[in-house]
């Protein structure tokens, strides 16, 4: 009786054993996935920029119209954020909640609108694991760049005349009464840190609404 229970003892034991390691593979897989997801995610954005524009030629329908100098085929019933330099086509998400940055680009709820003049402030990511990196490739826009807003169904026209490095504490981006009409766009920098804002500053075009 004494051997049966051993046995049967030992059983346990080794089923146990086999469970535990099987266990600890599951475990071992998920953190070689993870880690692998961690580093790998950062160079995502880059590399389908690159797909997109070398190998499959995809072009957004806004951003090449804002290439090609024509009007759109269709005015977007969105407001969106048009940047060509950075084949940038993004919905901006109007919230007084600023948990709306994890969708995409967000207007600044205390500065203005493209339609009500003075410093319109649009905020997005520049990279992030739990959302959308709009704003990753904000380091190829340069002076006398173009960028297009669509508010309101209406289209509003902007050239870059400043791209700058600022400290989170240069809150005077973000003020709404600025003395001019302009477009304010930035993000954390450098890539994957808070450290500083990369601030790109649009004028209305003269010849635009």
């Amino acid at each position: 009786m004494k051997t049966k229970h051993l046995l049967s003892f030992s059983a346990i034991l080794v089923a146990m054993k086999v469970t535990l390691h099987r266990g600890n593979q599951f475990l071992g897989v998920v953190v070689i996935l993870l880690c692998t997801y961690i580093l790998v995610a950062p160079a995502l954005p880059s590399a389908t920029f690159w797909w997109h524009k070398s190998v499959t030629k995809q072009i957004p329908e806004l951003v090449a119209a804002v290439q090609d100098g024509r009007p759109p085929d269709v005015i977007p019933d969105k407001n969106t954020l048009v940047i060509p330099s950075m084949n940038l086509q993004q919905e901006v998400f109007e919230s007084k909640n600023q948990s709306a940055l994890n969708k995409g680009v967000w207007r600044f709820p205390n500065a203005s609108t493209p339609a009500e003049g003075n410093n319109t402030v649009l905020i997005g990511h520049r990279f992030t694991y739990n959302g959308p990196a709009v704003f990753y490739h904000m380091d190829l826009v340069k002076k006398g760049d173009k960028i297009v807003m669509y508010w309101d169904k209406k289209k509003y026209e902007y050239t870059v005349e400043e791209v700058t490095v600022v400290p989170p504490s240069a809150k005077e981006i973000q003020q709404r009464d600025v003395g001019e009409e302009r477009l304010t766009i930035y993000t954390c920098t450098p890539l994957m840190t808070a450290r500083n804002r990369l601030v790109i500053i649009a004028k209305p075009d003269k010849d635009g609404p």
